[in-house]
């Protein structure tokens, strides 16, 4: 009895540690639509990893696209967010 439980204790550790192991993987970034204000006053879809999000919303002026569409990409877009949540107001 004492042999089965310690086998059983066992198995259920290393479990343990193959489905934390899993866990622990970083899983690649995912992607963002955004409407990107360009140089000539004007503005069109991109896709972008997650990490550069943040900089695109403060440094270019740029709002989020509420889609995963990935058929939006180029296409011209409204950069407008006046309440100032970084999603775009007008949404393709």
């Amino acid at each position: 009895m004492r042999r089965l439980l310690v086998l059983s204790v066992s198995v259920l550790a290393f479990m343990g540690l193959v489905m934390s192991h899993q866990v622990l993987q970083a899983a690649p970034p995912g992607k963002q639509l955004v409407c990107h204000v360009t140089g000539n006053d004007g503005a069109h879809i991109i896709e972008i990893a997650n990490p550069a999000v943040p900089a695109h919303l403060e440094n270019h002026g740029d709002c989020l696209i509420n889609s995963t569409n990935r058929e939006l990409i180029g296409e011209p877009c409204d950069p407008t967010d006046a309440n100032g949540n970084d999603i775009c107001d007008i949404q393709p």
